[in-house]
């Protein structure tokens, strides 16, 4: 009677981790496409970048340039922009000691996968791709990202126009002339205002069709 009940709760226990393994794997099926035009981008809500945030996604694409992620203090100094520069993936940011520039990952332009993780710790800054990480440590004494009220929301893929006539309001007014990205983004991941766990991000606006 006993080892039938344990084989029971066996078996339970086993259909639960799969019902929950399924769930996760139709969670990451989630995409969504941006097509490159002149037009095209996704907006999520701010990045609670502070000391010690992370942020992550994936992305597929078969073209070597393309902005994949910008985000800033709202026109001062601090900004983060992800973007493919010749199918290797290239962070450029700035937390008000000068611009830092890492870069990680070659023929990423191939049509497949890849996970991007930025990770804050105090004046270091890790960016990871597909496992592979680059480290690169800012200036000054003060290494917040902006104030996160005045911060701009996240940009994917691409700038909403409206900041063709408003480039003050960007603190690297460049990423406006950045090639748009063309292919797929899934499983944007990261701490926002609402809390401080991570956790994964909806689309407030966009230019871009949902895929399952």
């Amino acid at each position: 009677m006993y080892t039938k009940y344990w084989m029971m709760r066996a078996n339970a226990a086993a259909l639960a981790l799969i019902l929950t393994t399924l769930l996760m794997f139709g969670q990451a099926a989630l995409s969504f496409v941006l097509d490159g035009s002149s037009t095209s981008y996704a907006q999520f809500r701010k990045w609670n970048a502070a000391l010690n945030g992370s942020l992550e996604f994936e992305f597929k694409t078969e073209q070597g340039n393309g902005l994949l992620l910008y985000t800033d203090d709202g026109g001062t100094y601090d900004f983060f922009e992800v973007k493919l520069v010749e199918s290797a993936l290239r962070l450029r940011y700035n937390l008000g000691g000068g611009a830092q520039i890492v870069t990680v990952g070659h023929d990423l332009g191939d049509g497949h996968w890849h996970k991007v993780q930025i990770s804050r710790s105090n004046e270091n800054t890790t960016l990871t791709v597909d496992g592979v990480s680059a480290v690169s440590t800012s200036r000054g004494k003060e290494f917040e990202f902006g104030k996160l009220s005045g911060n701009s929301d996240v940009y994917v893929g691409g700038m909403p126009g409206w900041y063709n006539s408003k480039l003050t309001l960007l603190a690297l007014p460049s990423v406006i002339f950045e090639p748009r990205f063309n292919g797929f983004i899934r499983n944007l991941v990261y701490t926002d205002a609402e809390s401080s766990v991570p956790r994964r991000q909806e689309m407030k606006s966009h230019d871009a069709k949902v895929n399952k």
